[in-house]
């Protein structure tokens, strides 16, 4: 997969699906494999029908294997199996439909009744219809003729011509015999003739599975066999097992359907049935049609509304259970696609092939997705089709602060905020959305204007976080659990999740713990590095120590610099954070600073929140040992931590991933 790879290698990387082909190469390309899927349907569609099928009859075919059956009659049982009963099928809903034909006459009569019955009850007791009927004596009256004119005279034409047209009829010749038997074999021929070729391709690509997979292989990117291979059988196993899944599925519903309408007492419910069955392949319209019709045959066979009633009932009953409830726990995943990934889908094979490709849309665009999440040559076909946000978290918060719009990031706020805490927002979301901000700016790519216009919009969302609690519901709730649990000596107390084990704080059980010393004007400052972006990050580290009743004032990187550092009363100082986004290329400015904290405020314990860099890197501990600091943080998380060590001692907390103390080095020279 490709890559923006920014000139610092510590700065976050945005990754996406492009190919390597320019935009008017990938339209000639999409443009001629759309015009092959048109004029080329006679074959793609039948290749199309057997690769859903051999996914489909994969998974019977390895059961037979492992029973010791060799490959080519395990083969060619199932397949014969499975032809058969979808041609028994057809057979059967040939008679249905021809039993149906010679009925309608018959139910005719019903549904006119009903819907005169429906025209009077609209009309309110016929006042309409009696309106009606005189505005139509009224028209007729208008409509009649005047007193009759006398003809006009008569042409005169030359001698020897007729006077009154002749009259001519084209008839057809009546059909011949053999044109009659032309007719119903053209018919017949062109669903035999895919028939056919359906089931020849779906032996072959059973047949020939792993060749096909191998060649796949290596049109696809055989430099890494081995990645390539789990790639491709955990596609195929994983496309196996949903069509599987799907067409039980499906089929049990039309089974259940057909019993259910055969109880009720409608006409030919093998047909409406598998109808049913059909249509849950098909998004969104497909319920509706297969309610359609058994509900006009069922308001045309009852005189009275009983059996329209119980059609009705069953079809608003079981298509929400099996869509919302049976699905989900039987397949246990979805399809992978977006809501407008599945309308395109429909409406464009719909388009190039008709009723077969509304069918098919959903298989064959699932199959596209999966091959798009595992070949990376394709990974524009799953960020186009698939559900995954197509723009990770923080990606969106930077997005949206480019374009000016802190609403809708505040809108992010409160969907991950219930279920994240605050904390692992801050640092997950907003630290990673400014450092991809810091990367653009370091490279030229943002103007001074436009980086004033983001740190403006940043502020407007830190600031309208200041309200909200530390912990998300969720997190509160475990807490809750797990103290009732240990009141009560229970030994099943709840094992901490993923959010109250990544995210656990010391907080204080009492906001008055933290001493006086530490709030008073000043006690902790945090110091913008270099940027505006620098002093959004300190903002919230320093939100986050006011809510756990820290007294914080935040510096700009003016007011940090030599002469404006002089002015300011850091008397009261206890500890001072050096906020920095990027400080491997900025180690040089991130040091002198230090040590101008270091004389203003000799007494302060100094902190470098140097966010997200890699302590375990050698570069990153060389880089440290050069800046005089106490201890580095490269989360919000250990610099919270450190902070409320220090004001509370180390036995007033209990952390689990403290922040790094600086080198022995940087100590050294600081002192």
């Amino acid at each position: 997969m490709s890559t923006f790879l920014p000139s610092n290698p510590s700065a976050p990387r945005v990754t996406d699906g492009r190919l390597p082909v320019s935009p008017a190469e990938m339209a000639i390309v999409i443009g001629a494999i759309v015009l092959a899927l048109y004029f080329g349907k006679a074959v793609l569609m039948p290749l199309a029908l057997a690769v859903i099928l051999s996914f489909v009859l994969a998974p019977p075919v390895r059961v037979l294997r492992r029973v010791g059956l060799p490959n080519a009659p395990a083969v060619f049982l199932v397949v014969a199996l499975a032809f058969a009963v979808i041609f028994a099928v057809g057979a059967l809903i040939t008679q249905q439909v021809g039993s149906l034909a010679e009925q309608l006459p018959t139910f005719q009569v019903t549904l006119k009744e009903k819907v005169k019955a429906l025209k009077q009850f609209a009309s309110g007791g016929g006042a309409i219809e009696r309106a009606s009927d005189t505005l139509k004596d009224l028209q007729q009256e208008l409509e009649r003729p005047e007193e009759a004119q006398p003809p006009p005279a008569p042409i005169l034409r030359p001698q020897g011509r007729s006077q009154l047209p002749i009259p001519v009829e084209v008839r057809e010749p009546e059909p011949t015999s053999f044109d009659q038997l032309q007719t119903i074999i053209g018919v017949i021929l062109t669903p035999l003739a895919t028939a056919g070729i359906t089931i020849l391709f779906t032996l072959f690509l059973l047949l020939q599975r792993v060749d096909v997979r191998d060649r796949a292989i290596r049109l696809l990117g055989s430099e890494d066999l081995e990645r390539s291979t789990t790639a491709m059988d955990d596609a195929g196993h994983r496309l196996g097992s949903y069509f599987l899944a799907l067409t039980l599925i499906n089929t049990a519903y039309g089974i259940f359907i057909a019993l259910a309408l055969w109880l009720i007492g409608v006409p030919t419910p093998v047909l409406w049935g598998v109808l049913a069955m059909l249509m849950r392949f098909v998004p969104f319209i497909g319920s509706f049609v297969a309610a359609a019709f058994p509900l006009l045959l069922a308001a045309a066979v009852d005189p009275g509304w009983t059996m329209f009633l119980a059609t009705l009932a069953l079809f608003v009953v079981s298509e929400p259970i099996m869509g919302n409830l049976i699905e989900p726990i039987i397949q246990g995943q979805r399809t992978g696609m977006s809501p407008l990934a599945i309308v395109l889908s429909a409406a464009f094979w719909t388009l190039l092939w008709g009723p077969i490709g509304l069918v098919l849309a959903i298989p064959l665009t699932v199959v596209l997705v999966v091959l798009g999440r595992h070949v990376e040559r394709l990974a524009f076909l799953h960020v186009l089709l698939g559900d995954t946000p197509p723009l990770a978290p923080h990606e969106r918060f930077y997005q949206r602060m480019l374009a000016g719009d802190p609403a809708e990031a505040i809108q992010q706020a409160d969907e991950i905020l219930k279920e994240k805490p605050l904390v692992e927002f801050y640092d997950d979301v907003v630290i990673e959305g400014l450092r991809l901000a810091q990367a653009d700016s370091d490279r030229g790519k943002l103007e001074i204007k436009r980086l004033t216009e983001i740190h403006e919009a940043a502020d407007v969302v830190i600031d309208t976080l200041s309200d909200y609690e530390l912990r998300s519901v969720k997190s509160v709730k475990h807490a809750a659990k797990a103290a009732l649990a240990e009141l009560t000596d229970n030994d099943e107390a709840p094992k901490p999740d993923g959010d109250a084990a990544t995210s656990h704080l010391p907080i204080p059980a009492d906001p008055d713990a933290i001493p006086e010393a530490w709030k008073r004007e000043n006690a902790v400052v945090c110091v913008a590095s270099r940027t505006a972006l620098d002093q959004t990050a300190a903002c919230v580290l320093a939100q986050l120590l006011d809510k756990f009743g820290f007294a914080t004032t935040v510096l700009s990187s003016d007011q940090a610099k030599h002469g404006a550092l002089r002015a300011i009363d850091l008397e009261n100082a206890r500890l001072i954070c050096i906020s920095d986004l990027d400080v491997r290329d900025r180690s040089a400015h991130a040091r002198f600073l230090a040590r101008r904290l270091r004389r203003v405020a000799p007494n302060a314990k100094l902190i470098g929140s140097f966010w997200k860099l890699d302590l375990d890197d050698p570069r990153d501990e060389a880089v440290l040992e050069s800046i005089p600091v106490d201890a580095s943080a490269r989360t919000l998380r250990e610099a919270l931590q450190y902070c409320l060590e220090t004001a509370l001692g180390a036995d007033a907390t209990a952390p689990d991933g403290d922040a790094r103390p600086a080198p022995a080095e940087a100590r050294s020279q600081a002192s």
